[in-house]
């Protein structure tokens, strides 16, 4: 395997676990308001956390090995697709980019002493994660095949969400009468 394919592997794998980590998020979210143990309260948070930091290797700084400038052939053809598919200008594109990098900046790579934490939405990010990764998996598919990995990530992280959603209804019911002795 050569290092191009290396890193378009590298990148397609890091954009499943956003999708992955986003989907534990979002399945726990229906129980957060009533969460009594720091269990289920970390569990929550860290898979956001993780998910922001995913995401931010693929958008966020652009000298990381793995930022789609470092890695897609046609940057401007990219950045196109980009801004059609999410319908904005460039200037709103990066005005969504720093929410995400605020969240990162001030709650999960820093801390910032603030009195609340203001979560971004993360449907562009997911968005923008799908059409990046169906461009490496494009061009991986070049190399070899790699028909068994996902064809969308949207849609894998539709299936990882459904899973999700049943392996918490199960652990949240099974485990919601353990008193916190932990503080």
């Amino acid at each position: 395997m050569n290092d191009r394919e290396k890193l378009l592997r590298r990148v397609a794998l890091k954009c499943a676990d956003f999708a992955r980590q986003l989907s534990y998020h979002r399945s726990l979210s229906e129980y957060a308001q009533n969460f009594t143990q720091n269990f289920w309260i970390y569990m929550y948070n860290n898979a956001i956390d993780l998910a922001i930091l995913d995401w931010f290797h693929l958008f966020g700084y652009h000298n990381d090995n793995l930022h789609w400038k470092q890695v897609v052939a046609d940057v401007p053809t990219f950045r196109n697709q980009l801004l059609q598919s999410l319908r904005m200008t460039e200037d709103e594109w990066k005005a969504y980019r720093e929410t995400v990098k605020d969240y990162r900046d001030k709650d999960v790579a820093h801390i910032e002493v603030r009195p609340v934490s203001h979560v971004p939405d993360m449907t562009l990010a997911l968005q923008v994660a799908a059409l990046y990764y169906e461009t490496v998996l494009t061009e991986l598919s070049t190399f070899r095949d790699y028909g068994g990995w996902p064809k969308q990530l949207e849609e894998y992280h539709a299936k990882s969400l459904d899973q999700s959603r049943a392996i918490c209804a199960v652990a949240y019911r099974a485990s919601s009468d353990i008193e916190e002795k932990v503080l």
